[in-house]
């Protein structure tokens, strides 16, 4: 058993899962019986869908519906939708929209949910937006700041202070332990539109941004520390706390995002309702690989 894991008391269900945080199955021990609270990582609206959503979201879905139909567990199935990001906010000037990047989010919201559809997947029990969310977020950051284990720059963002985190006795990453030495994915987990000074402003090089200080011609919104956006990480921590509480039984998403993304998620939670295991299982779908060699 992984020293970062233990297995969670409650109702035993009879199914196997493949965690990802022991890399290998165990059965899955749910919190309320005959019901699975359920995360899944939702699609940044900036462009079409493509191959690799539909292995993700077919797979879970398939999951699901053996849960659901097979072993009579009420999955209650979350699914957010990432409608305010750099990748959006590029999107909308190349478009000339400027600001207005719901131009863009509900175009390609719509198109992703319809192809889903055309897929068979089922909808999910609640599909919240970020932007819908940003008093929870906010909230959600300022108790992370109030526990100890986020701080305000001098310039408006907030950042997560990973020596306080495991000074107090957790341990990140727990689903990438080797991706502390990924510098490539720490950067891109910042977003493509980071300032180079926010680099300075941190305490600690692998500190991770929770609230981003908006610069001019980008969207923003009023919080404690002054006008700015939610960063990439703090929306799904949040949002699933808003709906699931302070503990998943499952959350799931592309291979691709268990670090610094899911390992981020994991270390937010655990900040923000100071429990030691916020997700009890992950899983992850692998990646499509598409080979021209025929």
């Amino acid at each position: 058993m992984s020293e970062s894991w233990s297995e969670p008391a409650g109702f035993r269900t009879g199914i196997n899962v493949s965690n990802s945080l022991l890399k290998k199955k165990c059965e899955l021990v749910t919190q309320e019986e005959n019901k699975v609270k359920w995360y899944i990582c939702g699609p940044t609206v900036y462009d079409c869908s493509h191959m690799g959503h539909a292995r993700t979201y077919v797979a879970f879905d398939t999951v699901r519906r053996i849960m659901e139909a097979w072993f009579g567990l009420d999955v209650d199935y979350i699914m957010n939708i990432t409608d305010v990001d750099d990748k959006i906010i590029k999107r909308s000037a190349e478009r000339g929209f400027g600001t207005e990047i719901a131009k863009i989010s509900e175009k390609y919201e719509a198109e992703f949910l319809a192809d889903m559809r055309s897929l068979g997947v089922k909808d999910a029990t609640h599909v919240p937006r970020v932007t819908t969310h940003m008093d929870a977020i906010i909230t959600f950051i300022q108790t992370i700041i109030d526990n100890g284990f986020g701080y305000a720059a001098p310039s408006g963002s907030v950042y997560f202070n990973i020596k306080a985190f495991l000074e107090a006795g957790h341990t990140y990453p727990k689903l990438r332990p080797d991706g502390i030495n990924d510098q490539a994915a720490l950067q891109e987990g910042e977003g493509a539109l980071t300032s180079e000074a926010a680099a300075s402003e941190k305490l600690h090089d692998n500190d991770f941004v929770l609230w981003k200080a908006s610069k001019p011609d980008e969207p923003v919104w009023q919080s404690p520390w002054g006008e700015g956006r939610p960063g990439w990480h703090i929306e799904c921590s949040a949002i699933s706390h808003c709906i699931a509480g302070k503990v998943l039984d499952i959350h799931t998403g592309g291979i691709d995002l268990q670090f610094p993304h899911h390992d981020n998620e994991i270390a937010q939670s655990e900040a923000h309702s100071l429990v030691g295991q916020a997700v009890n299982y992950f899983m992850h779908a692998g990646m499509v690989l598409v080979s021209h060699s025929y």
